[in-house]
């Protein structure tokens, strides 16, 4: 009996097949909320066997909060639309047929200024959209396979269109077998788009606003950033990548929260895209560091599935620290920075910073907890994760004669993680066991415990160091240096 039920549950439910389809149709309307105009969704879906279909709206990304208030207007054909919580909708229907849950989106501040706390939600306005797939695709909690199906209707005359999977096009179709394309951009409006190619991919460039800096100069500083963290990754499979760029205003004193660090610039690193938001006068130098920064979160954060912090846990010293240590030795490799520059960074703006700064050994759960309340913590994660990248990088140089770096640990995580549906807050003995690999036992633990979790800084002294890098003590500051003649050893 139980086999002929297992027969008839796969013939009668598609959503537990492999192939689960998803189709979004999305037309551009006006609005008399918020913005200038507004998002209409129809999404069709299978129902889940339980009878329930459960979607869950954003809460917020990044900097930006409140985002469930962006979908108005629910309803459903073929089911019963419930609005659970604010952040939970259910959708209850009888039967295999597709369902269709109807929403809009709105943008959720009024005016038309981008500022910090409003650009990683909805931004519709009068001449362009720009919005994250998180604030546009409700997807039903019970699919494990995406079959996704987007069109575009009703797109005004004359705009451009883009996006993480294509530029041009209003329609399209992709397969991913995890919720990762929901950290896409979507934009459309009066952009200026640049195409090209990076080791055979296509790479588009998305930006409107006025610069310091030819629109073709931005997007060679880009494919350069590309084709060296393809190259480090040995990643030439990212069948297309979008990068877009708007205007926002700077908040009072030059001052941006989370990592909105230059005072000029911020970016949101996204599934084969990531966007820059920066002011009319940023200078070219931080929109280096930013666009190799965000590049670098297509692995970091997005094929190393680093999970979403909450009350108890979180690896953004990982997530955004070591990204820093990438960029920063990207910026190198690729020869935006010469050596005594990369390491004049590294000396000054992490190592010195954080040794100098009062909330430098603040405990990670205290960081994490008031991380987007409390500017005095906005740098600390940062600067932490990019020091115990380099303190992991020089030790597993040492005890391997340097034929072992930190980009071989980053690799089993990225192996563990990419495309397996878990992710290592979840799966943290997996991070825990694979820095003792590297490092032995007991200082993975002491590691973990004491400069993770207690947030103390490293002793310089503790220090492990190949034989082409020395450490010196400048007041308990430690500096790096490369012996000279030998930095070829280092950027391996």
């Amino acid at each position: 009996m139980r086999p002929f039920i297992a027969l008839l549950v796969l013939a009668v439910w598609p959503a537990l097949l492999a192939a689960q389809p998803l189709n979004y149709d999305i037309k551009v309307e006006k609005s008399t909320a918020g913005g200038k105009l507004k998002l209409t969704v129809s999404v069709q879906f299978f129902p889940s066997a339980t009878d329930t279909s459960r979607f869950t709206l954003p809460a917020s990304i990044n900097w930006t909060n409140n985002l469930y208030r962006c979908f108005r207007n629910f309803s459903a054909d073929g089911g019963r639309y419930v609005r659970e919580d604010s952040t939970h909708v259910l959708v209850i229907s009888r039967g295999g047929k597709p369902v269709t849950l109807h929403y809009d989106v709105i943008q959720n501040f009024s005016g038309e200024q981008v500022t910090v706390e409003t650009s990683c939600g909805p931004i519709l306005l009068r001449d362009y959209i720009h919005v994250p797939g998180d604030c546009l695709f409700l997807t039903p909690r019970h699919y494990r396979s995406y079959e996704v199906t987007v069109r575009w209707l009703n797109i005004p005359e004359g705009w451009t269109f883009q996006n993480s999977f294509s530029s041009g096009q209003t329609e399209q179709r992709f397969h991913l077998t995890t919720l990762d394309w929901q950290r896409s951009t979507w934009v459309a409006g009066d952009f200026r788009i640049l195409q090209g190619e990076v080791l055979g991919k296509p790479v588009a460039f998305a930006l409107r606003g006025k610069w310091l800096f030819e629109d073709e100069t931005l997007f060679e500083l880009i494919k350069k950033t590309i084709a060296t963290q393809r190259s480090t990754w040995d990643d030439t499979d990212i069948p297309f990548y979008s990068v877009t760029m708007i205007p926002f205003v700077l908040p009072q004193r030059g001052h941006l929260v989370g990592n909105a660090r230059t005072g000029q610039c911020l970016g949101f690193g996204g599934h084969q895209s990531f966007s820059v938001y920066a002011s009319e006068d940023c200078l070219l130098d931080p929109l280096v560091d930013l666009f190799n920064h965000e590049m670098t979160h297509n692995w970091i954060g997005g094929q190393i599935n680093t999970g979403v912090p909450d009350a108890t846990a979180s690896l953004r010293w990982l997530t955004e620290g070591f990204t820093d240590y990438y960029a920063l030795r990207s910026r190198w490799q690729a020869g935006f920075l010469t050596t005594d520059e990369f390491l004049q960074k590294l000396n000054r703006e992490f190592l010195a910073a954080h040794y100098s700064d009062p909330n430098g050994e603040v405990p990670n759960l205290i960081l994490e907890r008031d991380y987007f309340s409390n500017e005095r913590y906005e740098n600390v994660p940062y600067r932490r994760g990019c020091i115990l990248a380099l303190y992991l990088d020089t030790a597993i140089r040492q005890k391997t004669n340097n034929s072992q770096t930190l980009h071989d640990f980053m690799l089993d995580l990225l192996d563990y993680t990419h495309g397996k549906h878990r992710d290592l807050i979840e799966h943290f003995e997996f991070l825990a066991e694979t820095l003792a690999d590297y490092l032995g036992a007991e200082e993975a633990a002491y590691l973990l415990a004491e400069n993770v979790d207690a947030g103390r800084r490293i002793d310089p002294a503790r220090f492990r160091l190949p034989e082409f890098l020395r450490m010196r003590a400048d007041n308990g500051v430690p500096q790096l240096e490369i012996v000279a003649g030998r930095e070829a050893e280092f950027r391996k």
